[in-house]
This record gives structure tokens, sequence and C-alpha cells, in this order.
């Protein structure tokens, strides 16, 4: 049997991991197509890849790296037409997808060719066999294994030198795992049956490299997602020591509206008691905004944030038994309350129709349970992610989203959760707290 005749993977293969290493990514990602439509897509990309690599296998070989780089570009166009994301993020994926089907096809036939060299038994349908194997379990474990990494409802927002790192790694495992190919007699090539196992074992180092490039771009995102959080944590927590020499002022100034009453009666130049009446009137209006629910820190948070409702022409109610919180951190507080609070009043901030500008807030225990719920008006459609927190796009402030995040990581901090809901132009943002364990009883 001619060893030589064993060496190159036959098209066919190729084509089949090209078109599974595309699925796998088109799996993890947001898709713009689903049920029947999609299947029938996958199909036609199938279609594709083997017709496209049945006519590649009949032209001479100074054209197989162009006709590579056509492969590439098919799997870039397909996922991107596929998946709702930028051509960075289909580029990138494109690239690690087809880093994989290399491995996929040259692991497969170098098992075959292995089997065939041992047995003398040369069949399409163990080839088949062989390669149906592989394929699903190469390709399920990387699904399951990379889909962590792989923001489902939201975009990667890969950078041109994160884009430009991938290529490198492809293109450097792509070029030295097909050298002996195209040209045995080089200091980085073999023509011995050990081309086989050299190309797999490149292919799988690219792959891995691809792998620890991921892995340490979560590990950074990560990283960047906890500072921003602390940021806007510590900013709610500074609003809050803020507030406290504003109500401690406004206390002050209630205190001696007595002494204005003196002073208006005994004014008797119109223009300065007219002066005296109108910082009476912004005392009655500061004094107004206190609110007291029987704990301190609420009552600072709350007060400032009614304070900017009164000023701004927004409707604030609310109705909240402040000592159930005895048992929570004063960041967790401002954390919850604050970001709830802010993220509504930017909400109603957009509409000029008082009617619409309309928030609500409400805090009490039901049996074991601790509810904290902020109600705001919104016409805006909520679509959830995954994990249950809205999507988010790239002409978001800098910070948008996160103040969300900060609200559900102070909750499940006491065994509690965050839930969203919209439904009749409101919103409803709901945290849920187990109270038993902190000893709290119902009114």
């Amino acid at each position: 049997m001619n060893l030589a005749d064993l060496m190159d993977t036959p098209r066919i293969c190729t084509a089949f991991a090209e078109w599974g290493g595309c699925l796998v990514s088109i799996m993890m990602l947001r898709r713009k197509l689903s049920g029947i439509k999609l299947y029938a897509a996958l199909g036609g990309m199938l279609a594709w890849f083997l017709i496209y690599h049945s006519i590649a296998g009949t032209l001479p070989l100074f054209v197989w790296i162009p006709g590579m780089l056509g492969a590439i570009a098919s799997m870039w166009v397909f996922i991107r037409l596929f998946c709702d994301i930028s051509w960075k993020d289909a580029g990138f994926c494109c690239l690690r997808s087809f880093v994989l089907a290399e491995l996929a096809a040259s692991l497969q036939w170098q098992i075959y060719v292995w089997f065939v060299m041992y047995t003398g038994w040369r069949d399409w349908r163990i080839l088949a066999v062989i390669m149906t194997v592989i394929y699903i379990t190469l390709f399920t474990v990387y699904y399951f294994y990379e889909r962590s990494h792989i923001p489902k409802d939201e975009s990667l927002d890969i950078s041109g030198k994160e884009l430009f790192g991938a290529a490198l790694i492809a293109l450097g495992a792509f070029l030295i795992s097909n050298l002996s190919f195209v040209l045995p007699n080089t200091p980085f090539s073999t023509a011995s049956s050990s081309i086989l196992y050299v190309r797999t074992l490149v292919d799988f180092g690219g792959l891995v490299m691809l792998i620890a490039q991921m892995e340490k771009r979560e590990e950074l995102r990560v990283k960047s997602e906890n500072q921003i959080m602390n940021i806007m944590l510590q900013r709610q927590y500074d609003q809050y020591r803020l507030s406290i020499d504003n109500i401690e002022l406004l206390r002050r100034e209630y205190h001696d509206m007595k002494h204005y009453m003196v002073a208006i009666r005994a004014e008797e130049n119109p223009e300065i008691k007219a002066q005296y009446l109108d910082e009476m009137e912004h005392a009655i209006v500061s004094q107004e905004a206190l609110i007291d629910t029987g704990n301190h820190v609420l009552d600072v948070l709350l007060t400032a944030k009614n304070t900017y409702c009164l000023k701004n022409n927004i409707t604030f109610t609310c109705m909240a038994e402040g000592r159930l919180l005895s048992f929570m951190h004063v960041k967790d507080i401002c954390s919850i309350f604050g970001n709830a609070l802010d993220n509504a009043i930017e909400c109603v901030s957009q509409y000029s129709d008082p009617e619409k500008r309309l928030i609500t807030l409400s805090m009490y225990q039901k049996n074991k349970l601790l509810m904290i719920k902020c109600e705001n008006y919104s016409e805006a459609p909520l679509i959830l992610r995954s994990d249950n927190l809205p999507r988010t796009t790239k002409s978001d402030s800098e910070y948008h989203g996160y103040g969300l995040k900060s609200i559900k990581s102070a909750a499940e901090k006491y065994g509690g959760s965050m839930n969203l809901h919209s439904e009749n132009n409101w919103f409803t943002l709901q945290v849920l707290i187990p109270v038993s364990e902190y000893e709290q009883s119902p009114s």
C-alpha cells in the first residue's frame, strides 16, 4: 500500500470539518434565524462547503493557499450572516472555528490512516464512522467548554488587537501544520509518515493558544467589571455621605422657620417681604422631601432622591419599612436603593409629560421574605438576556447596566435574587431576600 496516497486529507472531510466548526460558533452566538429557517440555512451552508472543496480539490497546487483563504472567508461570511454580531466578532469566531476544523479533520484522518496501515482494510464506510465519531466528540466537548466564555445575548466587543492576535495564532498553526504538504524538505517539515501526527499536534497547540487567549480575555473582563461595580458602589456611598450634611442643613432651615415668621411680620418693605416668603417656601418644599422610614441610612438616601424628583417635576411615591433593613450593610443599602432609583429617574426623565414621570418604591415583609419593589413608567421594550439582565448596546453610557449588576450582587450576598419585569408601560425591579435568619418579623 502506497503511504503517499494517504497523506492528504480528503476534501470531503475538510468540508464537513469546516461546516462543523461554523456550526459550533453559530450555536454559541445570538442567532438571526431560528426553527426551520435555521436548519435550511445550515443545510445550504453544508452544501456550499461540499461544492467548494470538490471544486478546489481539482485545482493546481499553486492555488491551494488562495483556496484555503476562500474557505476561511466563507466561514466568516456564514457566521456573520447567521449571527447578530459585528464583523470583528465574526472574524474572531471564524478563526477559532477554522483552527478547530483543521484539528478535527487532521485527527480523524490520522486515526483512519493508522487503521488502514494496521489492518490493510481501506473502506470509505470506516472513514465515515471514524469521521462522525471524532467530529461529534470534538465539537461537543469544545462547545460545552467554550460556551461559558461566549456571551450569547450580547456582543463580544473584540478589539482590533485581539483579532490580530487570533489571526497570527491561526495563521501560524495553519502554515506549520501544512508546510510538509507543500515543502517537505525544510527544517520545519518532514516527508515521513509522522507528517500526520505533526499536523494534528500543531493544530491542537494552535487551538489551545486560542482558548488561552479567550481565558485571559475573560479574566480581564471580569476584573474590569468588578472594578466598575466597585466604583459605582463607592459612588452611591459617597452620595449618601454627602446627603447626610444636606439633610441636616434642611432640618436646621426648618427649625429656623419661626424666625422667618417674625422677620416677615416686622418687615414693611414689600420686596424684602417677598424675598422672605420665597425663602420660607423653599424651606417648606425642602422639608416635604424628608422621608422617615425608620432606617437612618435609607432615610438619607431616599430624601436625597426625593429632593431631586421634586425639583425636576418627577412624582415619587414611597412606602417602606426601614427597620426591615437592620441586618443589611450600609453600602448594600446604597447599592440596591441608589441604583434602582437612579435607573428609574434616568428612565422617566426622558418624558416631558408629567403624567409619565412616575416612580413608586415599596418595601415590606411577606412571610419570610423581604420584598423591595421599584416601579417606573417606561415605553421601552424590555429584552432580557439569559442572566436576567437587559441587553446593552455600544451606544450606552460607560457604566450602563452595571447598576443592575450591582443590585443583583448585593441581593445574592444575602441569599436573595433580583427580577425584572415590564408590562403595560410599567417597568418593575423586584428584589427578594429571605429574612428568617436575620430574626425579622412582620409588622
